[in-house]
């Protein structure tokens, strides 16, 4: 593995350490930094719903920081790790800063505005992010801080086995049991993403839990 360069091993850390600055006027907290490969940060609007934003530190000629935003629903999330049998952040839903750019601005978004290539670029590009957070990030991030609305915002994405999983869940506790259930045998026949036996552990438990 060829090492990076010394300016561009820097970059990391002061991205970093310039978002925690620029963010915590808004209540965010540092929640994850592994050098050379992601930042996290959380925010708790209200008790038991966990806002997150994550931007990519790993790059060889640079940083392209690809920020997404996502919703923790704390006690659902909680049940979905035990369902599936693992530790670890679970959000509902997410989206990426660059769809949901695209999404207000129409045309398409340029990664540039995302990208660091030298050490003096890191505080323009970090205040670009921030600023996209606020305008595209937030709406996206309030709007999903209800069960109700999570489950809308799901049913309407392209799904793959982690959203039906999500969805059994979340149809489950909102007492939608035919609900949970189609969204379960849904989750059982589309193409496994999980490896070795998550698929059998996810559907064993949440049959036991909830019910055939």
């Amino acid at each position: 593995m060829t090492p990076r360069s010394e300016p561009v091993a820097q970059i990391s850390m002061r991205i970093a350490d310039r978002l925690t600055d620029q963010l915590a006027p808004g209540g965010w907290r540092p929640h994850r930094f592994v050098p050379d490969d992601v930042v996290a940060f959380v925010r708790e609007p209200v008790r038991g719903v966990v806002f997150h934003l994550i931007a990519n530190l790993a790059g060889r000629d640079g940083v392209l920081l690809s920020p997404s935003v996502g919703v923790e629903l704390a006690a659902v999330a909680e049940l979905q790790k035990h369902l599936f049998g693992r530790a670890g952040t679970v959000c509902q839903v997410s989206a990426s800063m660059a769809d949901l750019v695209n999404d207000a601005e129409k045309p398409t978004v340029s990664f540039v505005r995302w990208r660091v290539s030298s050490p003096d670029q890191v505080d323009d590009v970090v205040a670009h992010l921030v600023a996209d957070q606020a305008a595209h990030g937030e709406p996206f991030l309030v709007r999903n801080q209800t069960l109700p609305t999570v489950i809308q915002t799901l049913l309407g994405q392209p799904k793959s086995q982690v959203e039906y999983a999500t969805l059994a869940v979340c149809l489950a506790v909102s007492g939608d049991p035919p609900g949970a259930r189609a969204m379960l045998a849904k989750f059982a026949s589309v193409p496994e993403v999980f490896g070795g036996d998550t698929t059998e552990t996810f559907i064993r438990n949440f049959t036991e839990r909830f019910g055939n």
